[in-house]
């Protein structure tokens, strides 16, 4: 019987396209109807493993490589596969009696250059290390399903010249990670169709011949070491920028009043160094911060220096250094819920300053007791996480040499019951809760159902802390720091 008489194959596949690996495979084998609907989709990812340019595998491995090539871009598979990983693997070549290449092209990756015409429901594209050849770059503009690229480490290859000005990369994504050619891509990229850009360096950016990328709503920057109007001028090319992101050595210097005001106008998520605070509170569409890197709670206040309250803000992230002289504790919180009033997520990362030779340790049990008994907590609170973070000295590895921090007495661990009971008592919208106290964890959260579990040893919390990372890619994601 076709089962397409009853229910049409576009139906069957948008259902088995939720099914895990195993279950496509068992379906494929109960008929040969539902074989045909079920068995393309075990081929929608392809990964494509080469070597390293300057060696090159014996002649065995390299045909088997470029028979699973053959495979994989057959008429039949090609225009099923979806997603593209093509990366050098270190392992997957261990071992092989490896010889200096001597010159020849580097067959694998220009053949998978050659074929990828054929791959036309390609929509995601991974390279690691891949040096590009014009046919390559023609070849991958052509695809007409692809809509996000990413590159780490490109570059030209020998004796190759790149030309742009005949291809345009049209795709919404572009992310790129050390990269060697980023000159080369934005001359490449289509200022229409591009929604989100990520790259490692921006100098390309500053030429005055680079056109606006107007439709650009999300931009991560790793390097900004240019100042004032050079810096400004790129940053103004992104007018509808909502998140923007940068490394905590992204520190924006030397631009006037005018250059600040001019960047970005209706960002709503900043993630990066809080030297840059200033700069962004000032958008009234502003509703999301992450504040990089760990730092004394009192180098945030110049930041906010004239600011009374920034209602807006409905979310902070931050990590905070401490020691004897820069505790954090009831006076510092209360002046986050004074700035930031309208919280409704709130996630605090307290760790020990590298220059104290381990010598503080913040308390994590009588902060939990202090919180119970706080009056700033924001009724509009729905979501708090606090961790106490030991990434400079401690670690389970350094245990043996009596570097761990010590364990707190019992009796002055909370009962996370009553704590919670008291929290959502001050926050009646309260729905997900995370204490990481090193040595014990409590944790909380609910949607449509609610899970918990505490652990008042290390050794305990360590479960947990594993089980929360199995369940990652479960209806809830969430981060340990």
């Amino acid at each position: 019987m076709d089962l397409s008489y009853r229910f049409p194959n576009e139906l069957w596949l948008e259902v088995f396209a939720h099914l895990p690996l195993d279950a496509l495979r068992n379906l494929s084998s109960t008929r040969r109807a539902l074989y045909d609907i079920a068995r393309p989709l075990d081929f929608t990812d392809f990964r494509l493993y080469f070597y390293q340019y300057d060696l090159q595998p014996p002649k065995e491995k390299l045909d088997d490589a470029l028979e699973r090539l053959s495979f994989w871009s057959s008429p039949r598979i090609a225009p099923l596969v979806r997603s593209c990983t093509a990366t050098w693997n270190m392992y997957r070549w261990h071992g092989s009696a490896q010889v200096e290449d001597t010159g020849s092209a580097h067959v694998l990756v220009n053949t998978f250059f050659e074929r990828l015409p054929l791959f036309t429901g390609l929509q995601r594209l991974y390279t690691d290390r891949v040096q590009f050849t014009q046919t390559g770059i023609v070849n991958l503009c052509a695809l007409p399903a692809l809509t996000h690229a990413e590159f780490t480490s490109s570059r030209v290859a020998a004796g190759e010249h790149l030309d742009p000005s005949s291809s345009t990369l049209r795709v919404a994504t572009f992310i790129t990670r050390f990269d060697y050619m980023n000159d080369f891509w934005i001359a490449l990229l289509s200022h229409d169709i591009l929604r989100e850009l990520k790259l490692s360096d921006n100098h390309a950016l500053a030429d005055s011949k680079v056109p606006p990328f107007p439709n650009v709503h999300t931009l991560t920057v790793s390097d900004i070491s240019m100042r004032g109007r050079e810096i400004s001028s790129i940053l103004t090319k992104f007018p509808a920028v909502r998140i923007f992101s940068t490394d905590y050595t992204g520190v924006l210097r030397d631009m006037t009043p005018m250059q600040e005001s001019s960047i970005f106008p209706v960002l709503q998520e900043y993630t990066g160094a809080y030297q840059n605070l200033h700069i962004f509170v000032q958008r009234t569409s502003l509703t999301h911060i992450t504040l990089e890197s760990g730092y004394p709670f009192r180098n945030l206040l110049p930041e906010l220096h004239g600011v009374t309250a920034l209602r807006n803000i409905t979310s902070l992230t931050a990590r905070f250094s401490t020691s004897v002289e820069d505790m954090f504790d009831e006076a510092e919180i209360n002046t986050i819920f004074t700035f930031f009033p309208c919280l409704s997520e709130l996630q605090l990362s307290l760790l020990p300053d590298a220059e104290d030779d381990g010598g503080f340790t913040p308390q994590a049990t009588s902060f939990l007791q202090m919180l119970a008994t706080m009056t700033s907590l924001p009724s509009t609170l729905k979501s708090l996480s606090l961790d106490w973070d030991f990434p400079y000295q401690y670690g389970s590895t350094d245990s043996a040499k009596g570097n761990d921090p010590a364990a707190p007495d019992p009796a002055l661990i909370p009962d996370f019951t009553r704590l919670r009971n008291k929290l959502m008592a001050k926050c009646p919208s309260l729905t997900y809760l995370f204490l990481d106290g090193y040595h014990f964890l409590f944790l909380r959260w609910e949607t449509s159902w609610v899970w918990e579990a505490t652990a008042k040893s290390y050794d305990d919390a360590e479960i947990l802390r594993g089980q929360m990372s199995e369940r990652k890619y479960g209806p809830l994601v969430f981060r340990v720091c």
